[in-house]
């Protein structure tokens, strides 16, 4: 079995539906590109959910303990915040290390639902620890998957003012909602 066939087996048995693929064309000569496998009502329905693969196939001098995928669970039916997890992790792999913590501007409104335009990095609500901490798909490294919020990008120097905790536990924070308040200092 081969590493992406084995980890779709994983994705398989957690998520118990089919998925559906998007690909992007790689910027790396021989490495593939990466795939978002998109989930449909996931983790309830009216929600997207999508995991990346190929971001792992790429090499980055802060990956001591395995090397990260991306999550993105929103409450939309919008394929596209699916669809640029794999193309945010297509851009920046071997790049952006995809630290919990990082936040990363995206630089445009990612879908016609939402005005947000930015990214936060950190471990993933739709899984617990289990189904996303070390998952061995056959290769000399583990895969840790990480979750992708969507922020706005004025927030960006509130949470860098505040810090993850304060952002997270803010009353205004919703990380699945792609239509919540600005959060303000």
């Amino acid at each position: 079995m081969t590493p992406i066939e084995k980890y779709l087996e994983y994705l398989d048995n957690i998520f118990q539906k089919e998925p559906e693929f998007y690909n992007n064309e790689s910027l790396i000569d021989e490495v593939k590109g990466v795939t978002s496998i998109v989930y449909r009502d996931i983790p309830e329905k009216g929600f997207i959910t999508a995991i990346t693969y190929g971001l792992s196939l790429v090499e980055h001098p802060d990956w001591k303990f395995g090397r990260p995928e991306l999550c993105i669970s929103v409450e939309s039916e919008n394929l596209d915040w699916g669809i640029v997890a794999g193309f945010i992790a297509n851009q920046l792999r071997g790049k952006s290390p995809f630290c919990y913590g990082e936040t990363i501007n995206f630089g445009e409104q990612i879908s016609e639902d939402s005005e947000m335009d930015s990214f936060l990095i950190f471990a993933p609500s739709t899984l617990n620890k289990e189904g996303y901490s070390d998952i061995d798909i056959g290769t000399d490294y583990k895969i840790n998957i990480a979750g992708l919020y969507p922020i706005y990008s004025e927030e960006i120097n509130v949470y860098n003012q505040i810090g993850l905790k304060e952002f997270w536990f803010h009353s205004d924070f919703d990380n699945y909602s792609v239509k919540r308040k600005r959060i303000k200092l």
